[in-house]
């Protein structure tokens, strides 16, 4: 007689809820981390580990379980890597169009010095948001946050690109090194960069996994994104007769809506986890926001700069209503 042997066990049972199965989402996006909230098999005093346990178990904030945060995308690899193939292929069909159709010729000069002037040096910036897309994703808590910050990164990565290939095609020449140092210099040393450039740079040295994800996704990208992908290469473009650049970054601007999308979702349970870390978040807001909205005000102005003009004040206005707003509904208890 053959004894009674327990069900067979899959590799989801710890994930399933009665007699449900998990959802792909589920399966490919929880507790992934060996070493949260397990421990490194490295000694302590390892650099690498005491680097972690400074901030990322010494972050300010503090949650019962990382894991209930959910990507309100519930983005796995197989959907962002087919989501984002639809897209570029999309913005690369306005590339071809711009070198089949010598696009650029019919753009305005003035419009072509103002978008060298600053819009190619936007690399220099987006690179550092990618970077600290990469940061919070090395040393979040929860593999569900990981992947979405390294989704993030991703994107941050497309955008540099896309402008570093929208920057050639006005060239109308691959780069030299004097054009490069030129645009760099102009974003290492042309007033309207510079408290941007400080607040990217503090930003980078803010080690406090929370605080860098705060500050990148709650006080950065919400003020730079919309003034990039929907004011300057956006509104702006299309006023000044160029469609396409405004196409390409609506384009852009749908990853930084998830950006968003994701943030606030990751802030509600934040806060709604622990009463306490509302007080954290705000604090940090209140530290970054003088500066990040210097760097607003003083980037927006050169909208005036274009050859039809948009107001300053109005472009920061708006963007400013909208970041208080989003933040408003992230921290409401």
């Amino acid at each position: 007689m053959t004894p009674d042997r327990p069900p067979g066990r899959k590799t989801y049972t710890r994930l399933a809820t009665g007699r449900r199965i998990p959802s792909e989402y589920e399966l490919m996006s929880t507790d992934l981390h060996y070493n949260y909230p397990r421990r490194f098999e490295l000694p302590a005093g390892n650099p690498v580990v005491d680097w972690y346990y400074r901030h990322r178990e010494g972050s300010a904030l503090r949650s019962s379980d990382w894991e209930k945060f959910a990507d309100p995308r519930r983005t796995t690899y197989q959907i962002y890597t087919g989501l984002q193939d639809s897209r570029e292929e999309v913005v690369d069909g306005l590339f071809r169009e711009v070198d089949e159709t010598n696009y650029c010729a019919q753009l305005d000069d003035e419009w072509i010095r103002f978008l060298e002037l600053w819009y190619a040096p936007m690399r220099f910036p987006m690179h550092g948001l990618q970077m600290l897309a990469a940061y919070v994703a090395q040393m979040a808590p929860s593999s569900r946050i990981t992947n979405c910050a390294a989704f993030q990164m991703g994107d941050e990565m497309r955008r540099v690109q896309r402008i570093a290939y929208r920057t050639v095609q006005m060239a109308g020449r691959p780069l030299d090194v004097e054009a490069v140092a030129r645009q760099r210099a102009m974003w290492e040393e042309a007033a309207a960069f510079q408290p941007l450039r400080e607040l990217i740079e503090r930003a980078l040295v803010a080690y406090d996994w929370a605080e860098s994800f705060v500050v990148t996704n709650a006080i950065i990208k919400p003020r730079i994104d919309r003034l990039v992908n929907q004011d300057i290469a956006g509104t702006l473009a299309n006023a000044n007769g160029d469609p396409i650049l405004a196409s390409i970054h609506f384009s852009l601007d749908e990853d930084a809506r998830w950006h968003r999308e994701w943030t606030v979702s990751l802030l509600r349970h934040i806060v709604a986890d622990n009463t306490a870390n509302s007080e954290v978040v705000s604090g940090w807001i209140d530290q970054w926001s003088p500066l990040a909205s210097e760097a607003l005000e003083a980037l927006a102005g050169v909208a005036a700069q274009a050859p039809v003009p948009a107001d300053p004040r109005a472009v920061t206005t708006r963007i400013a209503d909208e970041v208080s707003r989003d933040a408003g509904a992230a921290l409401e208890r």
